[in-house]
């Protein structure tokens, strides 16, 4: 059930009437969100909500006995207890891990262990699709298990509190990855949903809407066009495909966040800041402050600072955010592709840091403006490697960015108008809040702009594809 589809806007529909209208008991409404955030995965993947359930249930138990041993009843012998909560936590990683590498990586691991000595062809048990979300939802249950076992906050005591705070339908697929410290505070007490609630939420749904269905997706069509057929593709076409490609995932998986963040709106509920204007940011640190936030927010706590993070030393940096970026790249995706997209994203944030800390205390020396750019196109020049899906495409676009053909047909006008209407909204952003500037708009205008982008959305929507990071 896509985002992007008339089912999906049903289905919310049909939602929010039983949840506002039919249901007064604050437990029971709890209940209906949990059976329809499960009803709606079964609508992708009916035989892997099993899985679904069965990872929920055992670190709902795993949590709670991690709590007990660790932080629970006085412990005559604390050593002891800690002991026993690190290994019921190795267990629970080792279950999260294992299942999310044997569905995403398993046939990945083994083709690339038969490229270096002779194997029979993969099995069939290998080949078997990666169930939607897992990637997500296997993030959520870490932390809230790791947490736990830091003792950040108690884990649940009840099931379907912490299953709905797994399956929650609006951020299931792709996000945003949300920690129990945040989203379990909102299970607490009945959610209400205020005028202004409602207000931003139809905002974002028709932002993320238009984002994804007109803006994304037509970009996508003429990106898909070049990378099918690199070699084929004029000089001014490559570079027109690098900065539409930048321009079309943001659109995508920020108009996705965006429609997410508006459905738990219309539930009472608030999700985390993913996005925040990206491709303003003047230094790769910066970026990754900016882009996936929720992600590289996870990454940053869970494996970075374990790893060492700054208080090590610069080797011990450079190390720590090199694995860090190398296996961020490596969730994205079973491919070496996604793979040396880490790396290269690992090797700017080391440069950066190194050089920062030789510049510490001095006024930068370069406009503002010029540091966006670099960052900007540094940025997406990675994007390649992450769109190519395999090395040889990604080297075959890059040559043509330098040495690529005179351009033989039209040139992309629209395209372009797309990417410079992405620019824009960055550089208006940076000066007025889009929220706060349409809440001044009269409300006959309003209307018609909803209006307007109904009809779009409905011309469009035909032809709208996946959302990219549902592939993840």
């Amino acid at each position: 059930m896509p985002f992007n589809s008339l089912y999906f806007v049903i289905f919310l529909l049909a939602v929010l009437l039983v949840y506002h209208a039919a249901l007064a008991d604050w437990s029971w409404r709890k209940l209906f969100l949990l059976a329809a955030s499960w009803l709606f995965y079964a609508t992708w993947s009916p035989r892997f909500l099993l899985l679904l359930i069965a990872t929920t249930a055992i670190d709902y138990q795993l949590a709670r006995r991690i709590y007990h041993v660790r932080w629970g009843a006085a412990d005559p012998a604390p050593a002891a207890g800690r002991r026993r909560a690190r290994w019921l936590l190795v267990l629970s990683l080792t279950i999260n891990l294992g299942v999310l590498a044997f569905f995403k990586y398993g046939e990945f691991l083994y083709r690339t262990a038969a490229a270096l000595s002779p194997l029979p062809p993969v099995p069939r048990l290998l080949s078997i699709v990666v169930p939607l979300g897992i990637s997500f939802y296997t993030f959520h249950s870490i932390s809230y298990v790791i947490d736990t076992y830091r003792g950040v906050r108690p884990p649940s005591g009840s099931f379907t509190d912490f299953a709905l705070y797994v399956a929650f339908f609006p951020q299931l697929v792709a996000g945003p990855i949300t920690r129990w410290n945040f989203f379990g505070p909102q299970l607490e007490r009945e959610r209400r949903v205020e005028p202004a609630g409602i207000e931003a939420a139809l905002f974002l749904l028709a932002v993320g809407f238009l984002k994804k269905v007109v803006c994304a997706d037509s970009l996508g069509g003429f990106v898909d066009e070049v990378y099918a057929d690199p070699t084929g593709t004029s000089q001014v076409e490559a570079w027109v495909a690098l900065y539409a490609y930048a321009f079309q995932i943001y659109f995508d998986f920020s108009g996705y966040t965006d429609i997410a963040t508006g459905a738990a709106l219309l539930l009472g509920f608030r999700l985390p800041e993913n996005f925040r204007h990206p491709y303003l940011a003047e230094s790769p640190r910066e970026f990754w402050r900016r882009w996936h936030i929720s992600l590289s927010t996870w990454l940053r706590d869970y494996l970075y600072v374990p790893l060492g993070g700054s208080r090590r030393g610069p080797a011990r940096n450079v190390m720590s955010l090199m694995i860090t970026m190398l296996l961020g790249g490596l969730w994205h995706g079973a491919a070496w592709a996604f793979v040396l997209w880490g790396g290269y994203h690992g090797v700017l944030l080391a440069a950066h840091r190194l050089v920062s800390a030789r510049a510490s205390g001095a006024p930068p020396r370069t406009p503002a403006w010029l540091r966006r750019a670099v960052t900007f196109h540094l940025v997406a020049l990675g994007w390649v490697l992450f769109r190519a899906g395999s090395v040889a495409t990604a080297a075959a676009v890059l040559r043509q960015l330098w040495s690529g053909q005179p351009l033989p047909r039209p040139f992309p006008l629209g395209i372009v108008a797309l990417v410079l209407l992405g620019a824009a909204t960055h550089g208006l952003s940076l000066r007025r809040d889009l929220l706060e500037l349409w809440r001044r708009v009269p409300l006959a205008l309003q209307g018609a702009a909803y209006g307007l982008v109904i009809v779009l959305v409905g011309v469009f929507s035909a032809e709208s594809g996946r959302f990219i990071y549902f592939a993840f």
